[in-house]
Order: C-alpha cells, then sequence, then structure tokens
C-alpha cells in the first residue's frame, strides 16, 4: 500500500516538473509587448521604420540583461496606462511618473529616471519670467502627464492640453498659447534641434519626479528588470546613454533614486 502511494505520488510530481519545464522553455521563446510613446524626444520617438531615443535604447540593454525578448508598441501618451491596465501591452517604458495613484493599480519598477518640469516662452515674451507669472495665461501641455496635474494646480491658468507635445510646440511658435509647461529635457531638445525656433525656456525647474517601467500588478517580469536595472548601472552602460541623449553626466544614478524613494516612504510612513 505504502509503495503505490509513494508512486502515484511521484508520477504526479514528474508530471507536475515536465510541465513546469515545458512552460518554462515557453516562456523564454515568448515576446512580449513593450509600450512607449510615439513622439516625445529624446526619450521615444521614430525615424522611418527605426525607434530612437534615450528610453528605448536603456530599455534595449535592460531587456538585454534580464534576456526579455519582446516588440515595440508605439502610441499616444495618453493610451499607456489603458493598454497596460487592458494587457494590450505587457509593460512601458515612457515617462511615467511613479505616483501613489498609479501605484495602486500598477506595478512600478525600482526608478531609472529623475526629471522636472520646465516653462517654455516665446523669446520675446517679457512678461513670463516663472509660474508665478503664468496667472491668465493660455499655457499648453500634454494630456495626462505629470506637467497637467501640475498646471491644473496653478490658479487662473487656462489650460490648453495635447495628445502629442509638438503640438504644443508648434502653438507656442504660432503664438496662439503663451507658454508650455513639460518636462525640461524635452523642452531643452526642442530648443536644441528644431530650426527657426524663437522660444526661451524661463524660470527654475520644479516639480522634480522619478521614472520607472510599469506592468500590471503581479507580472513576472520585475525581479529582473529591477536586477538589470541596477546592473546597466553598474557597468556604465546607464551613465554613457544618459552622457548621450542629455550631453551631461546623470545628477542621480538610479541606486541613489532607489535610496531616496524608499528614504521618502519610510519618513511618510
Amino acid at each position: 500500500m505504502n509503495i503505490r502511494v509513494r508512486s502515484k505520488q511521484g508520477i504526479t510530481l514528474l508530471v507536475v516538473l515536465l510541465v513546469t519545464l515545458a512552460s518554462t522553455g515557453c516562456s523564454k521563446d515568448e515576446s512580449i509587448k513593450v509600450g512607449i510613446e510615439k513622439n516625445t524626444r529624446p526619450f521615444t520617438y521614430t525615424e522611418g521604420d527605426e525607434k530612437k531615443g534615450f528610453e528605448v535604447e536603456l530599455w534595449q540593454a535592460i531587456a538585454k540583461k534580464a534576456k526579455i525578448k519582446y516588440e515595440w508598441v508605439a502610441m499616444e501618451y495618453g493610451e499607456l496606462n489603458k493598454s497596460v491596465k487592458s494587457g494590450d501591452v505587457d509593460l512601458a517604458i515612457a515617462g511615467m511618473t511613479i505616483t501613489n495613484a498609479r501605484k495602486n493599480k500598477l506595478d512600478y519598477s525600482d526608478p531609472y529616471f529623475q526629471s522636472g518640469e520646465a516653462i517654455l516662452t516665446a523669446s520675446d515674451n517679457e512678461g513670463i519670467k516663472g509660474k508665478d507669472d503664468l496667472a491668465k495665461k493660455v499655457v499648453a501641455t500634454r494630456n495626462g502627464s505629470t506637467a497637467y496635474h501640475f498646471a491644473s494646480e496653478i490658479q487662473g491658468i487656462k489650460i490648453r492640453s495635447y495628445a502629442n507635445i509638438s503640438d504644443a510646440y508648434d502653438d507656442l511658435k504660432n503664438k496662439t498659447v503663451d507658454a508650455v509647461i513639460f518636462e525640461e529635457h524635452s523642452i531643452q531638445d526642442y530648443l536644441q534641434n528644431t530650426a527657426d525656433v524663437k522660444a526661451k525656456k524661463v524660470g527654475e525647474v520644479f516639480n522634480k519626479d522619478s521614472y520607472a517601467i510599469v506592468a500590471k500588478k503581479r507580472n513576472m517580469y520585475m525581479g529582473r528588470i529591477n536586477k538589470s536595472i541596477q546592473a546597466v548601472s553598474k557597468d556604465g552602460t546607464y551613465e554613457a546613454l544618459y552622457t548621450k541623449w542629455f550631453g551631461s553626466k546623470p545628477e542621480k544614478m538610479p541606486k541613489k533614486l532607489k535610496d531616496d524613494m524608499e528614504d521618502d516612504i519610510e519618513n511618510e510612513s
């Protein structure tokens, strides 16, 4: 009787093991979908059929370390959260700010980037020197972005929002808006790489936030992704990519961003 029971247990364990091995083999070959934004230089953008930008190259390095096969899915920023939640994409890397509201529904990687908001206005506009001068002004920004939420808190401001930040820049050029509030590196890239630009960045960078890769809760990728973020930081890849795309070394490496975030959480609790 004991021998028979043990035999049945052995067969059951063998079947479970074979199924596990088979499913593991499939997962290694499976290609996941990674959502990125269509056009936010210098983070993600498309030239012809080629995806370019800091986040594109950073993800390529992370995926290589983590042994993750993937395909890109480019979309408007406002569609990214919905696509992750619905499962249309498995992950998204697109300047997604870590917030408590999003944490309740999404899983976030360790932070990989810190940025803030900046103000862009016409070169000949002497009335706007900082955020305190934006009351009663028409200010452009991107739908659903951190910049949009921050702008919404400024008393008396008139917000005009866009799916694509390049349209906001165009309206500033055409003087149909008074200013643009958006991510500082995007604004700097616009100033440096746009022909005949007649605009200037004014005031100080404000509202510093950290970016992370996002996925659904209880996903199977974040452990490997977090290890790979730290690995590309240690081997010099992160600093090289940051310098390539932003022209200077990072003020804070991902390890420091993670430590700061953990300190903030501890202090809040």
